[in-house]
């Protein structure tokens, strides 16, 4: 009975899930060669999901951030290819008047002042060109900061999912990490829960050969936009057309 018992609890939902892995994978570089992007499935062996990003060395690749208040750049495409860019994803969050939702500083100008909310926990910024993730509670102020993003929640922190993630909502998501100070990546996932995107981001092998230490959330859902210029073609992965900023990756000469 004892055997039988154990047998059905092993067969049971709860324990076909396992660890995430990389399915059908491809990489190709981004023009100029600064840049690698990845398109892949994932599984745990009970669901699955679509993956696009581009991973690349901090000191090879100069992120931005396009602000798009007034909604005048159509689309992510134009962004990038008007300012020169190679990859880029949508940003952070946004109201119907396409005004940003907590701090958003674009080529060293404060364009909406720092908030304080629970979604709002983290902040991608760029100093000294060098990209860096905190804690909104850790930044250390706006002085010297080239561009950053307040969005939120934290996904990854310390290479460990981060405890409290939403396991109900299933959206597309978009993400940025570091696996350490010089590797650095951003991306998009349709579609998962937050809980999901944080097991996926600590459990896949997203970037060959490193393991993400950290990862926050950017704005998902409807505003998910992905778009890559690699040698041999486009990558791209579009919701709305329009949304309030972007983060647009260039290489540096």
């Amino acid at each position: 009975m004892v055997k039988k018992l154990l047998l059905l609890f092993l067969l049971s939902p709860l324990c076909l899930y396992a660890d995430w892995i990389v399915l059908d994978r491809r990489d190709q570089p981004v023009l100029d060669g600064k840049l690698a992007a990845s398109e892949f499935r994932v599984s745990n062996g009970v669901a699955e999901a679509e993956i696009k990003l581009v991973y690349f060395a901090a000191a090879d690749v100069r992120l931005e951030v396009i602000a798009n208040t007034e909604g005048r750049t159509r689309a992510l495409r134009d962004a990038i290819e008007a300012g020169g860019g190679l990859a880029g994803i949508n940003g952070g969050y946004f109201d119907e008047n396409f005004e940003a939702i907590g701090l958003l500083i674009s080529n060293d100008h404060v364009v909406h002042r720092l908030q304080k909310a629970k979604l709002l926990s983290g902040i991608f910024y760029v100093r000294n060109h060098l990209p860096l993730l905190a804690r909104t509670e850790q930044f250390p102020g706006t002085k010297g900061i080239h561009e950053a993003i307040q969005c939120g929640p934290f996904l990854v922190e310390a290479g460990q999912t981060v405890a409290g993630l939403d396991n109900r909502r299933v959206a597309a998501r978009t993400f940025i990490f570091s696996c350490d100070r010089s590797e650095w990546g951003f991306g998009i996932c349709r579609s998962v829960t937050l809980k999901e995107m944080g097991d996926i981001l600590r459990q896949a092998t997203m970037v060959p050969d490193h393991h993400i230490s950290r990862a926050l959330n950017f704005d998902g859902g409807s505003s998910t936009t992905f778009y890559a210029r690699t040698d041999g073609q486009t990558i791209f992965s579009e919701g709305r057309s329009v949304v309030s900023n972007y983060l647009i990756a260039k290489a540096t000469h």
